[in-house]
């Protein structure tokens, strides 16, 4: 029935568009998933006939299938030695030790992180003019970039003066209100906090604290790229009042959709696709193949994400000794020299093709951080779930599949002992009830009548198509300030007219008091 509904769509709804030329702009810093995401659009697109530029640092390295794809890699030096590519164990350490509103401190306050992305990066960009008027003179059809690189894709939105679109990696990230999102935080939890949308009192007060923290510190964020923009805007001929792209931006894709997501208000321009996950599981390297066929009972996955590696010295003994307590055959992503405490039945690999995995019918329980990512591939192939959330949105996706999708349990590194994960372990092993609820969930996130790919494809090209989508955005929200958007204005009026009214009828009534007062004195006296 799908196929049927797929047919048809593509010979009567899915009109297609002329071939474009693309440009994708991946985020620079960090060696994350969100560069993968990218990686998947670009070759999304190539696979669609389009003329696909991938514009990225040299510190990347592209992956084989886009290598061997027909898609024109083009790159600009890496900002700064100085500038990690990828966090160190140190980094992921100090971040577990962090508070809520350190993380919020450190990604954008002024003088750390991402104040030294920014002028490092400008640097970096400018560095070669020529490249910049080559792209100028391509005259793309459509620009691409990360949600969360809100500097140079602004750059480059303006520069090219092109249609642009944005990739929201994380889902409903935390700049989602400077996209004119309503974001009501009554009952929508902001991405650094673990709460569900039936928050208590005390979860309420505080999501509203952390999302007025959060603003106060993106103000910081904002004023950074600002003042680093203006700094490059004479050299390229850009005014130094840039437009903020957030709001300019044509579209935006959440790596999201309403199953998974808790529901809430987004607007016309807003287009919720849930991953890049609607493609068939490739064959399970032979390595990986020949460990998971010697599992009578089943295997586990335990990977913490792109970024992290190995842990201390304790922590990676409790793990390694849980795991060999267990009848299963346990896969770990792992860098660094084995525990002490490894069993037989475990396997280390610096990689694991983790979708592929995921999706074999022997897979038994998979241990994840929670990442944007990897909570999405849980879901979809029903991958009953221990999270071990780091910091930022992986709270956040945790409690979607612990709370709202009741496929597992959550741990803190803080609580971790050789006890309390065991006790964990054997829990969502030995219930079946984790396995239903992931079974029920990925019914309804994959429930949808057309499938993330064609959404991506058939919106792009409609931006491609039609050179933008002004009509998609809501003016009025754009330009109404804080006291129209919450009619306080009109508030304030019924207010006043309410207290004149009040004042009006008190001295009224005063007057007529006092004239019947006189009246009857003035009668005694004749009297």
């Amino acid at each position: 029935m799908r196929v049927i509904t797929l047919l048809v769509l593509s010979c009567f709804g899915l009109e297609k568009a002329d071939t474009g030329k693309v440009l994708i702009q991946p985020f620079p810093l960090f060696k994350l998933s969100r560069i993968r995401a990218m990686e998947q659009i670009a070759l999304l697109f190539s696979n669609a006939g389009h003329d696909v530029t991938y514009f990225i640092h040299t510190e990347y390295t592209a992956s084989e299938i886009l290598q061997a794809a027909n898609v024109t890699i083009i790159t600009y030096q890496y900002p700064s030695k100085d500038l990690a590519y990828n966090l160190g164990e140190d980094k992921i350490t100090d971040f577990r030790k962090m508070t809520i509103l350190e993380e919020m401190a450190y990604m954008f306050k002024k003088g750390l992180i991402h104040d030294i992305y920014v002028n490092y990066s400008i640097s970096a960009y400018f560095s070669d003019m020529n490249q910049w008027r080559g792209l100028k003179a391509q005259n793309f059809d459509l620009i691409i970039f990360d949600s969360q690189d809100v500097a140079l894709g602004r750059l480059m939105k303006e520069y090219l003066d092109r249609p642009a679109i944005l990739w929201s990696n994380a889902g409903f990230e935390m700049n989602i209100d400077n996209w004119l999102v309503p974001f009501p935080v009554s009952y929508i939890p902001i991405m650094f906090v673990s709460y569900s949308d039936q928050m208590t009192f005390k979860e309420r007060a505080m999501n509203a604290f952390y999302y007025v923290a959060l603003q106060y510190y993106m103000k910081d964020w904002c004023d950074t790229t600002n003042d680093a923009l203006a700094k490059v805007a004479d050299k390229v001929g850009l005014p130094h009042e840039i437009r903020p792209v957030l709001n300019d931006a044509d579209l935006i894709f959440i790596q999201s959709n309403f199953p998974y997501f808790y529901p809430r208000p987004i607007m016309p321009n807003v287009v919720p696709v849930l991953g890049l996950l609607d493609r068939d599981h490739k064959p399970v390297d032979a390595k990986f193949l020949n460990f998971i066929d010697g599992a009578k009972d089943g295997f586990i996955i335990f990977t913490l994400g792109s970024m992290a590696t190995g842990f201390d010295a304790q922590t990676r003994e409790i793990f390694a000794t849980a795991f060999a307590m267990l009848k299963q055959r346990v896969l770990w992503r792992y860098i660094g020299s084995a525990p002490l405490s490894l069993g037989n039945n475990t396997m280390l690999s610096p990689w694991l093709p983790q979708n592929d995995l995921l999706g074999h019918p022997k897979l038994k329980l998979f241990i994840t951080h929670c990442g944007s990512g990897s909570s999405g591939e849980a879901v979809y192939n029903a991958a009953p779930v221990i999270g071990l959330p780091l910091f930022l949105d992986q709270r956040h996706h945790c409690a979607l599949l612990t709370k709202r999708h009741k496929m597992g349990l959550t741990l803190s590194f803080a609580d971790i002992t050789l006890d309390t994960f065991s006790a964990a372990i054997v829990e969502v092993l030995g219930n079946p009830q984790y396995k239903k609820n992931a079974v029920k969930a990925q019914k309804l996130v994959r429930d949808q009548p057309i499938n993330a790919t064609y959404t991506i494809q058939y919106w792009c090209e409609y931006i491609m198509k039609h050179k933008g989508a002004h009509h998609l955005k809501s003016t009025a929200m754009f330009e109404l300030n804080f006291f129209q958007y919450f009619l306080l204005d009109i508030l304030l009026l019924v207010l006043i007219t309410v207290v004149i009214s009040l004042a009006v009828l008190y001295c009224f009534f005063k007057q007529l008091v006092l004239c019947l007062c006189n009246y009857k004195s003035q009668k005694l006296k004749t009297s």
